[in-house]
């Protein structure tokens, strides 16, 4: 399956001899496929930390659950 990445490179520089290096619409595409690469390089980062706050906050459920259980 190719990506909107692959598609990217591919396509940036066929454009920027068409329409030269310059023109905005290239630039935009130039920043977009930075944003996704950049996106790519952080998102297993994120996701570790995130999934250690996800269990944080379980672990705080269950504490406060299982006091509010010993009160009855």
């Amino acid at each position: 399956m190719v990506s909107e990445i692959d598609l990217l490179r591919e396509d940036i520089p066929r454009l920027e001899k068409k329409f030269g290096v310059n023109d905005p619409f290239v630039g935009v595409l130039k920043a977009q496929l930075a944003s996704l690469q950049n996106q790519t390089k952080q998102q297993p980062q994120r996701g570790r930390y995130h999934l250690g706050f996800v269990n944080f906050k379980r672990f705080q459920m269950w504490k406060r659950n299982e006091s509010s259980d010993n009160q009855l």
